[in-house]
């Protein structure tokens, strides 16, 4: 009802800005009153004259506001006065007459005045609940109104969206429609419980909400609460906020930070374990210094490279490339390439650290003409796969067998067995061969395609 009056207001109002429309409307409602009066004279009498005219002056003050109301009454009144009111004389009316007509004008003049102002009171709500669908129409979150019976009166285009319902379809359904179902008895009470006391505020504060789509999947909303006044009668205005992407990223961050400090956590294990391994008897402290030195580089050069894939997983390629610096021109490698995990990045880091500098220092790399190819292998062995990887020297002087097992032993031998893998050194004359196997799903999140081992 009051949505029809809102838009018979609005019609009024352009025609009121059209005087011409307005001064038609006025002289044919007046005719039509004198018709009137006129074929009904005989029943009416001639002691109501103006009976007929007080509608003409009413629907011209309607649509056509004061001007249209103003025109219809004096227009009234003239032929009124000229047609129905009994003169004293060919050019004078009576007492009686002249008070009628005057006592018209004046009630017609009150008609018009009370008509506009209600029409102005009128077109102002009616220009309010305009813009209250506009905004509610245009607004980027999820907007549902709710009567106090808990049907759906009004949703906005991005509840459409949201929720994956036409507009035509939620119209006069009961909101639980877009409740889970399995709170749907509860959120009947605390719905009601709201209405007994309605306030602006945010719904189920300090509990994660969710809402259901049409095709019955459920996704994280957060929900604001405004009793607002529709169509004239009460209502609960629900503001919806689509949050997936926000708990996303608080679960990304949440599992970013228990990352971060398990790898801080490591990485001062590690640092610890090398300075115990480093700083040993027999050992001057310039050369512990120098060692100590390059291996926290090593490990911090590890760390960079990590932290470029975001502490996810680097290519084994890449770590060796990094190591070796500006030896790579007496570097041959083949085989494939696979991405490992940053625990196992970091074992790889200082094994082929130590590699290089044995290569440099005793082995091929210390004469220009030595040569260190590296070979890498994935097969297949009983139910899992593995990794091999080869480092073989040749050209450099020749090589004895060592006794002594220091640091760079411990991790080229050891660090192999953190992850369930083997590996071996061997001293030949023409060069150092170094093999390690490791298995694929202690190194890697996802085993590429493996060939059987031969």
């Amino acid at each position: 009802m009051f949505a029809e009056a809102a838009t018979s207001a609005l019609v009024a109002s352009t025609a009121r800005q059209r005087p011409i429309v307005s001064l038609a409307l006025a002289i044919g409602a007046v005719l039509l009153a004198a018709s009137v009066r006129w074929l009904a004279g005989d029943w009416l009498g001639a002691s109501i004259p103006f009976l007929t005219f007080f509608p003409a002056v009413l629907v011209s003050a309607f649509v056509g506001g004061l001007w249209g109301g103003a025109v219809a009454t004096i227009l009234s009144a003239i032929v009124a006065g000229y047609l129905f009111l009994e003169p004293t004389s060919q050019s004078m009316l009576s007492v009686r007459s002249g008070a009628s007509l005057v006592g018209f004008v004046i009630v017609a003049a009150i008609i018009v005045f009370v008509i506009v102002l209600l029409r102005q009171a009128i077109e102002t709500i009616a220009a309010q609940e305009q813009n209250q669908r506009m905004l509610i129409e245009s607004a980027p979150n999820g907007v549902i109104v709710v009567g106090a019976d808990g049907l759906i009166v009004g949703v906005n285009a991005r509840s459409e969206t949201l929720f994956g319902y036409e507009r035509a379809e939620l119209i006069g359904k009961y909101v639980e429609v877009l409740v889970p179902g399995k709170i749907r008895a509860a959120h009947v009470a605390y719905r009601d419980q709201f209405l007994r006391a309605p306030q602006t505020r945010p719904m189920g504060a300090g509990r994660d909400l969710c809402a259901r789509r049409r095709d019955g999947s459920e996704f994280p909303v957060e929900i604001g609460l405004n009793p607002i006044r529709w169509e004239g009668r009460r209502a609960v205005l629900a503001t919806v906020t689509d949050i997936t992407e926000r708990k996303q990223h608080e679960e990304r961050q949440a599992i970013l930070a228990r990352e971060l400090e398990h790898r801080v956590g490591n990485m001062f294990a590690v640092i610890l374990a090398t300075i115990r391994r480093t700083l040993t008897r027999g050992r001057s402290i310039a050369e512990a210094e120098q060692l100590l030195t390059q291996r926290i580089q090593l490990l911090a050069d590890a760390h960079a490279v990590l932290s470029e894939s975001l502490f996810t997983q680097i290519s084994v390629d890449r770590l060796l490339m990094s190591s070796v610096g500006s030896f790579r021109d007496q570097l041959v490698t083949s085989g494939p390439d696979i991405m490992v995990k940053a625990k196992a990045a970091e074992a790889f880091s200082f094994i082929f650290h130590e590699l290089l500098t044995n290569a440099v220092k005793h082995g091929a790399l210390s004469r220009p003409g030595g040569v260190v190819s590296v070979s890498k292998e994935v097969g297949t062995q009983g139910a899992g796969g593995f990794f091999r990887l080869t480092w073989r020297e040749a050209g450099g002087p020749p090589v004895g067998s060592v006794s002594r097992k220091g640091f760079g032993s411990f991790i080229l031998l050891e660090f192999p067995k953190q992850f369930g893998g083997d590996a071996t050194l061997d001293y030949q004359t023409g060069g150092l061969v170094y093999d390690l196997k490791l298995p694929l799903d202690a190194i890697t999140d996802k085993a590429p395609s493996a060939t059987p081992a031969g």
